[in-house]
């Protein structure tokens, strides 16, 4: 509430319990929503219970947004609205083309690019993020792979399945 309190910018919060340890409880995000420049939340709980927990719990429109990509599909079925992805960084048309066929009601076409997916969207999670992502992006020429210390490069065995989810999601030959 300070934050928000001393900025007149929207604020996302962001729950990811798996780096921060914390969990922000549904109790308490619907007391952040309160606040005007609180305007939603990016969900990297996996817990699909979330979104209908909290839209319950909310009194007024409240973006949720999914923070992991392999239940992003899942997340809009349980009335979330999108998905802030790391994949996307990698595969953007692919990630834009689920969330496009789902507003528009083509829920088999946003599983069938989510199956496709999902190799992707494994890979980069096979260590700690940004380096799947920053190797993959050098794969596909769009970046250097090198991360900031005290992150590491891929070890062979990443760097392989890397390659090989970019190979089977049709990215790479």
């Amino acid at each position: 509430m300070t934050i928000a309190d001393a900025i007149s910018i929207p604020v996302i919060l962001y729950n990811i319990p798996g780096r921060s340890i914390v969990d922000i409880s549904v109790e308490t995000m619907a007391r952040l929503a309160r606040h005007a420049n609180i305007i939603g939340v990016k969900d990297a709980t996996a817990n699909l219970l979330r979104p209908l927990q909290l839209r319950q719990a909310l009194d007024r429109p409240f973006n949720q947004l999914s923070g992991e990509d392999g239940t992003a599909v899942a997340f809009l079925a349980s009335g979330g609205d999108g998905c802030i992805s790391v994949t996307s960084n990698i595969a953007p048309a692919l990630c834009a083309n689920v969330q496009s066929a789902w507003k528009e009601g083509r829920v088999q076409d946003a599983m069938a690019i989510q199956d496709r997916l999902l190799p992707l969207h494994d890979a980069m999670f096979c260590e700690s993020n940004p380096a799947p992502a920053k190797y993959a992006a050098s794969l596909l020429g769009l970046a250097g792979e090198t991360c900031r210390l005290p992150l590491a490069p891929l070890t062979e065995p990443s760097r392989e399945k890397v390659r090989a989810a970019l190979v089977a999601t049709g990215l790479l030959d």
